[in-house]
């Protein structure tokens, strides 16, 4: 399954929602599509910060595709699922809280904030 993402300005559409849109799109879960899913960016500006960006948005995506399919997250956009009110991880999917979970949330959280 192939998914398009287009972005023309970097100004008028910011990189860090073009990124949390792909990082949300390759952590959906379709049943046997995981392995066959495919994002592309057109970038019509060639735009640095948006290379620069989806650089560093590969970089996380390591973590944050295999966190949102293990604990079942729901809100898979970055942004949303560590809001500034979020000091506390939301209950994964399975309303699992384990001390492993807490574990990787923290984690997550705090390289996402390194990025």
């Amino acid at each position: 399954m192939d998914m398009f993402v287009t972005t023309a300005d970097p100004e008028l559409e910011p990189p860090v929602i073009m990124v949390n849109t792909v990082l949300s799109l390759m952590a959906v879960d379709y049943p046997g599509m995981a392995h066959k899913l495919a994002v592309y960016v057109s970038d019509d500006a060639c735009s640095p910060l948006t290379f620069f960006a989806l650089s560093e948005a590969a970089k996380f995506a390591q973590l944050w595709v295999p966190f949102c399919r293990k604990h079942n997250i729901q809100v898979r956009a970055p942004f949303r699922y560590f809001s500034p009110t979020a000091e506390q991880p939301p209950s994964a999917g399975g309303g699992s809280n384990s001390p492993e979970f807490q574990q990787e949330w923290k984690h997550i959280k705090v390289y996402k904030h390194l990025l």
